[in-house]
């Protein structure tokens, strides 16, 4: 009889109990009480556009940051209070599992409570379940197995694991799978599962089809780093992250989170540090952009942190930037320029173009609402764009002698836009071109500049073979 295992429609997410004095970027918990405490603004968005919204900001920021209102969250003026800056780590723990895509119409959903003594060996867990596994005879792991067994989350039937062909393999969103020679290196993997509404012949890969050798995120956003998806790989795989020294509301610390879910070979890294995974060489390179503001922004010291990555194999090279813009820190376009006289040109280069161009104020309206803490007073009615946009991305394809450039971390798949990720596909909504642009962006940006660089558009699940491979 096959083992069980689970299932690989079957989503899963790690809930934490959140008990600092005001909420941790791990749980999303002060952005969603900034929310709550300003949701007029979110009923003038929603009644008369956003438009409505960004006309008003200079006459309801006062009142907003003012000491009745976010104000009380600072020491002082322009600095936040320590324990808002810095929760306390110990205070945000993993409390349930969520379980969703259960029963015959993939809309079911459960939360399995997480026993304390269960928690350092969880990613062990979850990792063996995930590849196959009789009932295991640890009392608190067996209940757990008891749990997902009464909800319908283990299959009997044998793991789909396939070999990747050699080259690179678009999963989707900014998950990218490289491989080669039996070696497989995967980037910020963030898997959801299939829905009955997916289009036919559509699928995500699964975590057993990926079975890298290593990982390697750029920053801690839920939607590059995905504890989720990470626990299905096993506690064993080597796991490379931005060295983070100390967790604040920006930054979290994304070896400490792993290593209390028992993985065992988390390793930070710190900007040009270098990796060899078999015949990829792994470069870490600075992030910039996707802070509060493109300038200066209050506490620079705790910044969202991350990484950029070159990738060499075999005399080949690509870049991956996911996320990446300018900041008061730093340029990509600048450090595109820098990489390339330090390690060359580059084959492709991987990079966003959403933009993220909008007024402070906004902030409250999206899952980063806590970004609008730290924006300097000067700044509170300047338009910011945080992140690469189409030209943006071009022009770091251009001064990094890029052949091609491929858009992606903007969702890519029907199961990324179900959650708010990507362009939507609604023809009686346009997309929007500050957060969500369509590919024609690119396309015609590039012709604008008349660029060299060609567009090269990869679907989710798409594999390019190596040039000369």
């Amino acid at each position: 009889m096959t083992t069980p295992r689970l299932r690989d429609d079957l989503g899963l997410a790690l809930h934490y109990d959140d008990r600092t004095a005001y909420g941790s970027g791990v749980t999303g918990l002060l952005d969603r009480l900034l929310q709550r405490s300003t949701r007029a603004i979110a009923a003038v968005a929603a009644e008369r556009g956003i438009e409505a919204v960004q006309a008003q900001a200079p006459a309801w920021m006062p009142t907003v940051m003012g000491p009745k209102g976010l104000g009380s969250l600072y020491a002082r003026e322009g600095a936040l209070r320590e324990e808002v800056l810095y929760p306390d780590v110990a205070r945000v723990t993993p409390a349930t599992l969520g379980l969703y895509g259960l029963g015959d119409d993939g809309q079911g959903t459960a939360t399995i409570p997480l026993e304390p003594a269960l928690v350092p060996e969880l990613g062990r867990w979850i990792g063996d379940f995930a590849r196959g596994s009789a009932r295991p005879s640890a009392p608190a792991a067996a209940r757990l197995w008891d749990a997902l067994d009464a909800r319908g989350a283990l299959a009997r039937a044998s793991s789909p694991g396939c070999a990747l062909k050699d080259g690179v393999t678009f999963v989707g969103h900014a998950c990218v799978a490289f491989a080669r020679r039996g070696a497989r290196i995967v980037f910020d993997p963030f898997l959801l599962p299939p829905s009955p509404q997916d289009p036919a012949g559509m699928r995500p890969l699964t975590a057993a089809e990926l079975a890298p050798d290593a990982v390697f995120i750029t920053h801690a956003h839920p939607d590059h780093f995905d504890v989720a998806t990470l626990m299905r790989l096993g506690v064993d795989t080597p796991i490379y992250v931005p060295a983070v020294a100390r967790e604040t509301l920006l930054a979290t610390d994304m070896v400490y989170r792993l290593r209390e879910l028992g993985f065992t070979q988390v390793h930070a890294l710190r900007w040009y540090q270098e990796v060899t995974i078999g015949p990829f060489r792994v470069i870490a390179l600075p992030f910039y952009g996707e802070q509060p503001t493109d300038g200066e922004i209050l506490h620079p010291e705790a910044r969202n942190l991350g990484n950029t990555y070159v990738v060499e194999c075999e005399g080949q090279r690509h870049a991956l930037v996911a996320d990446a813009g300018r900041d008061a820190a730093g340029d990509t376009i600048e450090l595109a320029a820098e990489a390339r006289r330090r390690f060359g040109t580059i084959d492709a280069l991987f990079g966003g173009y959403r933009a993220w161009r909008l007024q402070p104020l906004q902030y409250l309206l999206t899952s980063v609402a806590r970004y609008l803490l730290f924006v300097p007073r000067d700044q509170w009615t300047r338009w910011q764009q945080i992140m690469n946009d189409a030209g943006d991305l071009v022009a770091t394809a251009e001064a990094w002698g890029a052949r091609a450039v491929v858009p992606y971390a903007n969702g890519g798949a029907p199961w990324y836009a179900r959650i708010g990720l990507g362009p939507h596909g609604d023809p009686e909504r346009p997309d929007d071109p500050d957060f969500d642009p369509g590919l024609d962006a690119v396309a015609a940006a590039i012709e604008r500049r008349a660029s060299g660089v060609r567009m090269q558009a990869m679907a989710c699940g798409e594999h390019r073979p190596f040039q000369g491979a």
